[in-house]
């Protein structure tokens, strides 16, 4: 589920763009915010000792919602001219960055929720289906809300990591 080459997720040429609007960063394409929140309801699922052909079909109906609703809103896009534009103020960057991580938390929620519709997993009661959507929502939340961070650089070589 995850691409680190995230060079072919550009839907779009870069010298293609409006004016304004920057190309998906390194880290923060839709492969890469499907791998982030995908990761902890994984474990959940494994944890609970969830049928491995179950957590396959989870997975893919995951896997599919949240990619859709992620692409509706060009949320690759998105993140990266709220965080590339030009800011006048550096504290109107950072909250451009809360208020984008913040939305994608809350699409990555409903799209999750839908992708449990019709699912056995249901069955697992509310407080699993909560944790497991909230779960996959605050990692996607986080994981833009690591651009605030100083010494966190988009761009660094992923062969640091």
């Amino acid at each position: 589920m995850h691409n680190d080459d995230y060079s072919d997720q550009l839907s779009i040429p870069a010298d293609q763009l409006p004016p304004g609007v920057f190309p998906p960063m390194p880290g923060f394409t839709i492969a890469d915010l499907l791998y982030v929140a995908y990761q902890p309801t994984e474990t959940l699922l494994e944890k609970r000792d969830i049928d491995p052909g179950l957590i396959r079909e989870t997975s893919i109906a995951f896997a599919s919602h949240l990619y859709q609703a992620l692409e509706r809103e060009d949320i690759q896009y998105q993140i990266a001219s709220w965080y590339q534009k030009p800011y006048d103020h550096p504290e109107k960057r950072v909250h451009s960055v809360e208020i984008i991580a913040e939305q994608s938390g809350t699409i990555t929620l409903k799209a999750v929720a839908d992708s449990l519709k019709g699912s056995p997993l249901r069955q697992l009661g509310k407080d699993f289906y909560m944790e497991y959507i909230k779960l996959a929502g605050y990692a996607i939340k986080n994981h833009i809300l690591k651009l605030n961070d100083p010494e966190f650089d988009p761009f660094a070589s992923r062969d640091s990591e």
